[in-house]
C-alpha cells in the first residue's frame, strides 16, 4: 500500500503550521505544538528562534522540528520533519528554507530553497543545479513566525475573504489559497488565551479545506485541523504523552470479501465513499478509459460507483525503442525528473540502459524494467521512498517500487506518470487500500497503459486498481464490492466446498519460537495464508518444487510436505529478507581459492542497516564473516543452484549472477517451520470473535480438560491475549483471559500480576490488592507489584 504518500500528504500538513505560524513574542523561549492523527496524540512539534548573519546582514533563523510516532501495515515508520527559516526582521520576508524529511532508517529528501527579489532557487540535495522559480511578483512565501498579511487584510482591512497565491516549499509549486472568514473565538491554548479569526482555507491544487484558527493580535496560526488530523499549541508535557498512531485504520476501506486470485480479476464495480487530498479531482477525471465512474465529487468527498474493467495490452504497434515524443510538449513533463523521481540521476539511467538494450520497441522495453523492479526491490516500509534510495536500498513500498520504476522509464525516454489511488488485496479479510502503480505512454494510438511491478503485474493491473489521480491520497469513509468477474469467467459465485487437493492443508500452524499461529483457508476457488489477522496472502499453484509463492510478492514462499500416510504435518515458509549489493572492491583472494568461486568472495552491503558481509575461502571451502560474529561460517552448498547455506542458523545466501560471470549481489534467505495445529490461546480469540466471550471461555475449558495432545498450553499465550484485549480497551474480555490463566496456572506470579492489572483497570480495587498480594508472595523480587500494592493501600487510606 501507498503509506509513504500518505505520510508525506500527512506531513505536509502539519509543515503549514509548525513553519509558517509561528509568532516571535519575547515570552516565548520554545513552542509546542501537539498533533493529532484520527483522535490519537501522536507527535509533537517544537521551534527556537535565534539572530544569525546571513547575506550580510543581521536576520533571525528559526529551527523547527516535527516528530511523528505512525505505524502502517504491522512496521513502524516514525518520521522527523526538520527545518531551518532565515527571514528579515523588519519585514518578516523570508531568504532562505531548508527542510529535510526523515525516517527511522534515514534521510528522505533535503530541499533548500533561497528566495531574491524577482525570483527564488529551489535544489533537492544533494544535487548542486537549482531550478528557478520566476514570476515570483506577489507570490507569499511564508514566514516562520507569523502572517502579516492576514492581520493588514481581516483585521485592518476588515476583509471576509481573499485570494492569496502561496509558495509550497515542498512541491515546489504556487497554489491559490482562498481565504474565508467563518467565525471569532476566544480559545486556550498551552495556558494562554488567544482571540482568532476562524478561517476556512481552500487550496485549489490538492482540493483540500483546513479550518484555521488565526491569532488576530499577529497573524500566528495556533490550531487546524484537516481531514482527520489535528495540530495545535500546546505545553511542554506533550513529548511525554504521544504514541504510535496506526494509519491502518485511516488508508484501508473493508470489504469483507476474500478474493484470493484478486490479481486475475478483470472486471470490479464498486460503491465507493472517499475523501481525498493532494490534487483537485473532478467527475471528469475520474472517467477514463478502463475506468467509469457515476456520482458527484464535492471538494474532493467522491461518492458513486466505480466500474473498472482494464484495457490490458499485448505490445501491439508498440513505439519504437528508443522512442522519440519530441513533437508532443504536453509529455515534456513525463520524461523530466521531478522530487522523488531523480531520472536524470548518473545510476539510474546507466542501469536503465542495461535493463532495455536490445529491446526490440517501448513496450519490451518498459516491461522488462518493471520486472526487474519487481524482482529487485524488496517489499518493505518505509523503505527507500525516492528513485534513486529505492535502487541503493533495494527495498521500499508500493510508491517506492512506482517511482523508481517511473524513473527508469523516464531515463530511458518512455513517457511514464505514476497513477495513484486503490487497491483491492486481502489485506484485513478483503480491503482497499491506498496504493500507487505506474503508467507508460505508447504512442497517441494505444495512450497510456498502466502497469504495477509492485505485486508483479509486470504488463498489465488488475481490476482491483481505482484510480484518483497522480498525486492523489485515498481515505475512505466505506467501500462496498458489488460486482466482480476473474479473467476466463463470468460469475462472482464461490465454489461451495474444499476441493480434495487442500483438505490435508487447510487448518492453523504454530510456530514454536515465537508462538505466533497462521491459518491456511480456502477461499475464492484457491488458498491463502492468514497472517494473524492482518492479511490472507493469496498463493500460487506449487512449482515443481512445491514451492507456493505468494501472490503479492515473489519474495516468500510455503510448502506443505507429506509424511509416508500422506498427512501433512508441517508448513514450511521461505522468505527472501535482505539483498546484499556487490561492493566490487579490490580485494585480496586466497591464492588457493578455486576459479569457479574467484567471483564469489568479496564484501557484500545491506544497504538499508548499512552492515558488511564478506565472502572468503577458509580451510579448503567458501565461508562467511558475518558482522558482530567473531568465527568465520562456513557455508554448505544446497541443491538449488547458486545458493548456500549457514548450517548454524539456517539462513541461505543466493549469488545472483550475471551473464559474463560475475556476480551483482546476494539474497538471504530465511527458512521457518510451523507445526500443524494451534495454541489454547488462539483458538481462544477465534472464538471469542466468532461466537463471544461465553462460548471462548467454555471452549477453553474443554480444551483444557481434555489436553489435546495437537494443542500448545502455554501460560505466556494467554497472557500476552489477555494484554492485546486490555490495550485495545476490551476490559471484559481482558478479565476473562487474565482469571482463566491464574486458575490454569495458579503458581506463576506474573498471571496473578496481569490479572491485577486489568482489574486496576476495571476499577475493582480490592481484587487487584489480592492478586498483587499473591504475586508478591508467589516472587517477592516482583518489584512491579510491590509498587502497585502500596500505591492501592495508599489510596484505599486516604
Amino acid at each position: 500500500m501507498k503509506t509513504i504518500e500518505k505520510t508525506i500528504r500527512i506531513c505536509l500538513a502539519i509543515t503549514i503550521l509548525t513553519f509558517t505560524s509561528l509568532s516571535l513574542q519575547a515570552q516565548y523561549e520554545r513552542i509546542y505544538y501537539a498533533v493529532e492523527i484520527d483522535d490519537v496524540l501522536c507527535g509533537y512539534a517544537t521551534t527556537d528562534v535565534n539572530n544569525v548573519e546571513y547575506r550580510g546582514m543581521q536576520m533571525t533563523e528559526t529551527h523547527d522540528t516535527v516528530n511523528l510516532l505512525l505505524k502502517a501495515l504491522g512496521q513502524d515508520m516514525n518520521m522527523q520533519i526538520i527545518s531551518r527559516n532565515v527571514y528579515y526582521p523588519e519585514t518578516y520576508k523570508v531568504a532562505l528554507n531548508h527542510t529535510k524529511f526523515k525516517y527511522d532508517a534515514g534521510n528522505i529528501v533535503s530541499i533548500l530553497t533561497e528566495v531574491f527579489d524577482d525570483f527564488a532557487l529551489r535544489t533537492e540535495l544533494p544535487n548542486e543545479t537549482p531550478d528557478t522559480i520566476q514570476d515570483i511578483a506577489g507570490v507569499i512565501f511564508d514566514n516562520p513566525i507569523g502572517a502579516p498579511y492576514i492581520v493588514e487584510d481581516f483585521v485592518k482591512g476588515r476583509a471576509e475573504e481573499k485570494m492569496y497565491r502561496v509558495y509550497d516549499y515542498i512541491r515546489g509549486h504556487i497554489s491559490e489559497q482562498h481565504y474565508t472568514l467563518l467565525d471569532e473565538e476566544n480559545i486556550t491554548l498551552a495556558a494562554k488565551d488567544f482571540e482568532t479569526m476562524v478561517f476556512n482555507i481552500y487550496n485549489n491544487v490538492d482540493g483540500t479545506n483546513t479550518k484555521t484558527w488565526v491569532n488576530k493580535e499577529d497573524g500566528m496560526i495556533v490550531k487546524f485541523e484537516i481531514m482527520n488530523r489535528a495540530i495545535y499549541m500546546t505545553e511542554s508535557s506533550v513529548i511525554k504523552k504521544i504514541k504510535t498512531v496506526d494509519l491502518d485504520n485511516t488508508i484501508f476501506g473493508k470489504v469483507d470479501k476474500l478474493i484470493s486470485n484478486f490479481i486475475e480479476m478483470s472486471y470490479l464495480k464498486v460503491s465507493a465513499d472517499i475523501k481525498s487530498a493532494g490534487e483537485q479531482i473532478t467527475v471528469e477525471s475520474l472517467n477514463f478509459p478502463g475506468q467509469k465512474f457515476e456520482g458527484t465529487v464535492v471538494e474532493n468527498h467522491i461518492q458513486g460507483i466505480f466500474e473498472i474493467e482494464p484495457l490490458w495490452y499485448d505490445g501491439t504497434d508498440a513505439p519504437v525503442f528508443p522512442p522519440d515524443f519530441s513533437d508532443n510538449e504536453s509529455l515534456n513533463k513525463y520524461l523530466e525528473p521531478e522530487i522523488f523521481i531523480e531520472s536524470d540521476h548518473p545510476e539510474i539511467i546507466a542501469l536503465a540502459e542495461e535493463i532495455t538494450a536490445g529491446s526490440k520497441d517501448s513496450w519490451e522495453a518498459a516491461v522488462r524494467l518493471s520486472k526487474w523492479v519487481g524482482k529487485e526491490i524488496r517489499g518493505a516500509i518505509p523503505g527507500g521512498t525516492t528513485a534513486i534510495n529505492t535502487l541503493k536500498t533495494r527495498q521500499g513500498e508500493c510508491g517506492s517500487h512506482s517511482r523508481l520504476l517511473t524513473a527508469f522509464c523516464r531515463a530511458a525516454g518512455i513517457p511514464s506518470r505514476l497513477s495513484i489511488g486503490c487497491m483491492y488485496s486481502p489485506w484485513y479479510g478483503g480491503s482497499f487500500g491506498q496504493h500507487a502503480w505506474t503508467e507508460v505512454y505508447m504512442g497517441e494510438d494505444i495512450g497510456w497503459v498502466a502497469i504495477d511491478a509492485t505485486i508483479l503485474e509486470y504488463d498489465y493491473v488488475d481490476a482491483g486498481h481505482i484510480k484518483l489521480g497522480e498525486g492523489a491520497t485515498f481515505q475512505p469513509e466505506s467501500m462496498e464490492i458489488l460486482d466482480y468477474r476473474i479473467a476466463g469467467g463470468d460469475t462472482t459465485a464461490e465454489i461451495s466446498g474444499i476441493p480434495p487437493e487442500y483438505e490435508n492443508i487447510i487448518g492453523p500452524y504454530t510456530n514454536l519460537d515465537n508462538r505466533n499461529v497462521l491459518e491456511v483457508q480456502y477461499a475464492g476457488g484457491g488458498i491463502g495464508v492468514d497472517i494473524m489477522g492482518r492479511i490472507v496472502l493469496a498463493l500460487n499453484d506449487p512449482d515443481e518444487k512445491g514451492h507456493r509463492y505468494a501472490k503479492l510478492s515473489a519474495d516468500v514462499c510455503f510448502s506443505f510436505p507429506e509424511d509416508t500416510n500422506g498427512q501433512v504435518d508441517e508448513m514450511i515458509i521461505i522468505e527472501r529478507v535482505y539483498a546484499m549489493k556487490n561492493l566490487n572492491e579490490e580485494f585480496v583472494i586466497d591464492e588457493e581459492t578455486p576459479d569457479e568461486f574467484k567471483a564469489f568472495v568479496g564484501p557484500y552491503v545491506i544497504m538499508q542497516i548499512q552492515k558488511t558481509f564478506t565472502v572468503i575461502w577458509d580451510q579448503g571451502r567458501l565461508a562467511m564473516l558475518i558482522p558482530d560474529v567473531e568465527d568465520s561460517r562456513p557455508l554448505e552448498k544446497t541443491d538449488i543452484e547458486g545458493r548456500w547455506r549457514d548450517p548454524v542458523d539456517n539462513k541461505e545466501y543466493e549469488l545472483k549472477m550475471n551473464d559474463d560471470g560475475s556476480v551483482s549481489g546476494m539474497d538471504i534467505y530465511v527458512t521457518s517451520v510451523l507445526y500443524k495445529g494451534a495454541t489454547s490461546a488462539w483458538i481462544f480469540d477465534k472464538v471469542n470473535e466468532s461466537e463471544g466471550l461465553e462460548a471462548a471461555e467454555k471452549k477453553y475449558k474443554a480444551l483444557w480438560d481434555s489436553r489435546a495432545l495437537d494443542l500448545e498450553f502455554s501460560e505466556g499465550d494467554m497472557n500476552k491475549l489477555g494484554y492485546k484485549y486490555l490495550n485495545g480497551d476490551r476490559i471484559e474480555d481482558a478479565l476473562v483471559v487474565f482469571r482463566l490463566n491464574v486458575e490454569s496456572y495458579p503458581e506463576s506470579w506474573n498471571a496473578y500480576g496481569s490479572y491485577a492489572e486489568a482489574l486496576v483497570k476495571n476499577g475493582d480495587t480490592d481484587e487487584a490488592i489480592i492478586n498483587y498480594q499473591k504475586s508478591i508472595k508467589l516472587n517477592p523480587d516482583n518489584e512491579h507489584a510491590k509498587e502497585m500494592l502500596e500505591e492501592l493501600l495508599s489510596e484505599k487510606t486516604e
